[in-house]
C-alpha cells in the first residue's frame, strides 16, 4: 500500500501550489466566465489541420497536449498568456484551456494533496453550486479532478454551467473548462463537449 503523505507535507504542498498558480487571479474570475454571454465571436478562421471531419486540432507543444474542437467554432484572441486556447460558437457554448506552472510535480499519489486547491478555484465565485465532484479522473493519461457546477455571473446575472477538468502533468496543471450560458442549455452542448474531451491527448 502506498504510504500516505504526512499532514505537514500536504500543507506544504498545497501552499506551494497556491503560490505558484496565483490564487488571487482565479478569485478575480477564472473558472467563472469565459466570454461575455452577449459577446458575438468573430468569424471562425479556416481550419489548418482538422483531426476529424468537422474538427480542428489544437496543439500546445509545451507542456505537450492536443485536442480537437469544432471547426465551426471561433477561436478567440486570449488576453491571458496562460490561456492558449479560447473558443466559442454563437449558441452560447465555449471552452478554454489554461496552462499553469507549479512548484511541485503532481501525480496520482499527490492528488489528495491538491483537492483543497482545486476546490478553492471552483468555489471562488460564491454563487457556485457543485453538482458533481470532485471526482478523480484520468484523461489522456493524465491524473486529475473533474467538477460540474452551476454559477451566476456577478456582472451580468446570467446563469451558467461549467464542466471543469484539472489535469496534472509533472509540474504543470492543465485546466479545461466547458461553458454553457444559460445553464439549462448545457445538455444540448454536452455531446460536443464530450467529443472535445475524448480527443484530448498528452505527448
Amino acid at each position: 500500500m502506498t504510504k500516505l503523505l504526512s499532514k505537514k507535507r500536504l500543507v506544504l504542498l498545497a501552499a506551494g501550489l497556491v503560490v505558484a498558480a496565483g490564487l488571487a487571479t482565479f478569485a478575480a474570475g477564472y473558472g467563472q466566465r469565459l466570454i461575455e454571454p452577449n459577446q458575438q465571436p468573430p468569424a471562425a478562421a479556416a481550419p489548418s489541420a482538422p483531426s476529424a471531419p468537422g474538427f480542428t486540432e489544437f496543439i500546445q507543444p509545451q507542456p505537450g497536449f492536443a485536442l480537437s474542437y469544432p471547426a465551426a467554432w471561433a477561436r478567440l484572441p486570449s488576453p491571458d498568456p496562460q490561456v492558449p486556447l479560447l473558443a466559442s460558437n454563437r449558441a452560447g457554448f465555449s471552452m478554454q484551456a489554461r496552462v499553469l506552472s507549479l512548484q511541485t510535480a503532481i501525480g496520482p499519489a499527490q492528488l489528495d494533496a491538491v483537492q483543497q486547491f482545486t476546490d478553492r478555484v471552483v468555489k471562488s465565485n460564491s454563487s457556485v453550486k457543485v453538482l458533481v465532484g470532485p471526482q478523480k479522473i484520468n484523461l489522456g493519461g493524465l491524473p486529475g479532478y473533474f467538477y460540474f457546477y452551476t454559477f451566476t455571473d456577478p456582472s451580468t446575472g446570467q446563469p451558467g454551467a461549467h464542466s471543469h477538468f484539472f489535469l496534472f502533468k509533472g509540474t504543470t496543471m492543465i485546466a479545461l473548462v466547458f461553458q454553457a450560458v444559460p445553464a439549462d442549455t448545457f445538455q444540448a452542448g454536452s455531446g460536443t463537449f464530450d467529443q472535445i474531451t475524448a480527443s484530448f491527448r498528452s505527448f
